[in-house]
């Protein structure tokens, strides 16, 4: 299970909506002269707050833990990446056979659109986060 801190900012039915307590992926401190942080500042203005399933009922400004299976991220990562690259390799190829170049442009831009009716259309199952825990603020109170 992938674990990380976030705080409660809204509930919504047996939702809640959470934004993030975990430190940048490099550990940054925030130094007025970091790089990581400047970028951070600028791309990313306003928190995002993300939709987690909250079964134990955590309340608004509640510190949670909140975690997500180990293989829903390979499996979006899966869905989202690799199978729209084949899907465009798979159409170029064919169209390359069949009508030269113009050809592998117009089947790898067939194959990029039957990947996205893919992503948009599929049944499987999807796992989403959910409040696991209440009252760690931080990665390092473990």
């Amino acid at each position: 299970m992938i674990e990380t801190p976030a705080r409660v900012t809204r509930l919504e039915g047996d939702s809640a909506w959470v934004v993030s307590a975990a430190p940048s992926s490099c550990g940054a401190c925030g130094g007025k002269g970091c790089g990581s942080s400047l970028f951070a500042r600028v791309l990313h203005a306003d928190e995002p707050e993300y939709r987690v399933d909250n079964p134990i009922g955590a309340a608004v400004g509640e510190a949670v833990v909140v975690g997500l299976p180990d293989g829903a991220l390979l499996g979006a990562a899966v869905s989202g990446y690799l199978v729209p690259l084949l899907l465009l390799l798979l159409g170029a190829g064919v169209g390359q056979q069949f009508a030269g170049e113009l050809g592998a442009v117009g089947g790898g831009l067939a194959g990029l659109g039957l990947a996205a009716l893919y992503l948009k259309r599929r049944s499987a199952p999807v796992s989403y986060p959910v409040v696991l825990r209440r009252g760690e603020t931080s990665c390092a109170s473990r």
